[in-house]
C-alpha cells in the first residue's frame, strides 16, 4: 500500500490544486501522522475548520482500523509502487462514521513530503451499507448467543427445481455446497471440538446422503420448500448417527435453489425412547396374542389400545357386545376382579361373560385396564362360589 514518490508536485502546485473537485473530501497528512490541511468540503462535513485541526493527530478523524492503514502507507512509502485505493471511514463530531472510497498519493506541502487523501463519500449507498453491516453484526450476535441450533447450506452450483423430483434430490446431494451461518449451538449438537469451525466442514460429513435423508429432501420439496419438524438422520463429529428435527426454509430464484436454511433440535434420545416403547408394546401385544382367553386393553381414557387374536376371533362380528362390555366396565363399582356380564338387550341370544378387570401401569406411567373375557353357556347357572381361575 506504499505510494510512488515519483515527480511530486511542488508547494505552489499542491496548494493551488489541493481541492479541484467540490464533491471530494481531501486532507493532507504529515509523515508523523498529523493533519496539515482539510479542504472546505471535508471541514464542513466533519464540522471543523482549518485553524482548529492543523497539527492534530489524524487518528482523531479516522476509524482505528482505517488510520492503521494510513500509518502503513506512511511507513512503507517507496518509489516502486503506485498509489493505493482503499475504503476509509471518517469520524465526524460525536463519532458519526462516514464511509468513503479514498485515493492516496504523496505531494509536497510547505516544502515537505506529505500524504494526500482524496475521498468520495458513499452517501446513501454508504448509509445503506452501514445499516446492512449493523444488521449483520446483530444477526451474528443473536446466532452466537442463541441456545437453538441454526444452519445454512449455500449451493455454489444452484439446484434446478424445475426438474423431476428424483433429479432435484440428486442435485441437492451432488451439487457443490457449503455450510454458512452455523452457530455454536449447532457445533454443540454435532459435538465438534471447540477448535473446529462448523462452517468450514464438508456438508456431506455431517449430513450424508442416505435413504432417510433423501426422504427428508423429498418432504422439503413436497412442502414447497417450507416445512417444520422434518426428520433427518445426521452424523456427529465422532461418526455416530443422530436424529435431527429441522424447520427448513429456502431461497429460490428463477427456479434455482440457491440456499437452504433453518434451525434444528437433537431428538436422538427421544427417538430411542420411542423405539424402546414401540418394541415393548410389540412384545406385550405378542404376549397377549399368545393367551387363549380374549383380552382387550384400554387406556386411561377408556379408549381401546389393543384386542388380542382370541378376542378378535371370538367377537369380530359383535361390535354391539363390545360396546356394552365397555359400558359395563366403565360403570362397574369394583375396580378389579371377576364379575358376570350379560347383554339381555342385545340382538340374538343373550351372551353371558365372565369378565376379569385389572389395572396396570402402562407406557409413560399411564394407567391401562386389562379386560379378560370368558364366555359362559347361557343354560349354566351362576354359582356364588364359582370364581374362574385368573389367567
Amino acid at each position: 500500500m506504499a505510494m510512488m514518490e515519483g515527480d511530486l508536485p511542488d508547494q505552489a502546485a499542491a496548494e493551488s490544486g489541493l481541492s479541484p473537485e467540490d464533491d471530494l473530501l481531501i486532507d493532507v497528512i504529515s509523515r508523523d501522522g498529523r493533519v496539515l490541511w482539510f479542504n472546505e468540503a471535508q471541514a464542513e462535513l466533519l464540522g471543523t475548520y482549518d485553524h482548529e485541526i492543523v497539527g492534530y493527530d489524524a487518528a482523531a478523524f479516522y476509524a482505528p482500523d482505517c488510520f492503521a492503514q494510513i500509518q502503513q502507507i506512511l511507513r512503507n512509502r517507496t518509489r516502486s509502487e503506485h498509489g493505493a485505493t482503499m475504503e476509509l471511514t471518517l469520524l465526524a463530531r460525536g463519532g458519526r462514521p462516514i464511509r468513503t472510497l479514498a485515493r492516496a498519493r504523496f505531494v509536497r506541502f510547505n516544502g515537505e513530503i506529505c500524504l494526500r487523501l482524496a475521498k468520495m463519500d458513499y452517501g446513501p449507498v454508504g448509509t445503506r451499507y452501514r445499516q446492512m453491516e449493523d444488521d449483520f453484526r446483530t444477526l451474528q450476535a443473536m446466532l452466537a448467543t442463541s441456545n437453538e441450533a441454526h444452519w445454512g447450506i449455500v449451493f455454489l452450483e444452484p439446484v434446478d427445481t424445475t426438474l423431476p423430483k428424483s433429479e432435484v434430490i440428486r442435485q441437492v446431494f451432488e451439487n457443490q455446497s457449503v455450510w454458512r451461518m452455523c452457530n455454536p449451538a449447532m457445533s454443540r449438537i454435532y459435538q465438534l471440538p471447540e477448535s473446529v469451525d462448523f462452517n468450514e466442514q464438508d456438508v456431506r460429513l455431517y449430513w450424508p446422503r442416505s435413504a432417510a435423508n433423501e426422504k427428508f429432501v423429498e418432504e422439503i420439496i413436497n412442502s414447497n420448500y417450507a416445512i417444520d419438524d422434518a426428520l433427518s438422520v445426521d452424523r456427529r463429529h465422532d461418526g455416530t448417527l443422530q436424529y435431527i428435527l429441522n424447520d427448513v426454509r429456502a431461497d429460490i430464484v428463477d427456479g434455482f435453489l440457491l440456499r437452504l436454511w433453518g434451525n434444528c433440535r437433537d431428538v436422538t434420545e427421544q427417538r430411542h425412547a420411542d423405539d424402546e416403547k414401540a418394541n415393548a408394546l410389540k412384545l406385550a401385544i405378542r404376549a397377549l396374542d399368545g393367551m387363549p382367553d380374549p383380552v382387550i386393553v384400554l387406556d386411561a381414557e377408556g379408549r381401546v389400545l389393543n384386542r388380542n387374536k382370541a378376542y378378535a376371533t371370538a367377537f369380530s362380528g359383535s361390535r354391539t357386545v363390545e360396546t356394552q362390555l365397555l359400558a359395563f366396565v366403565r360403570t362397574r363399582r369394583r375396580a378389579s376382579g371377576w364379575s358376570l356380564f350379560t347383554n339381555p338387550g342385545g340382538p340374538g341370544p343373550s351372551v353371558l361373560l365372565d369378565v376379569h378387570i385389572r389395572k396396570i401401569s402402562g407406557m409413560d406411567g399411564e394407567t391401562w385396564t386389562i379386560i379378560t373375557v370368558r364366555e359362559r353357556e347361557p343354560h349354566v347357572p351362576k354359582r356364588a362360589s364359582r370364581q374362574p381361575k385368573r389367567p
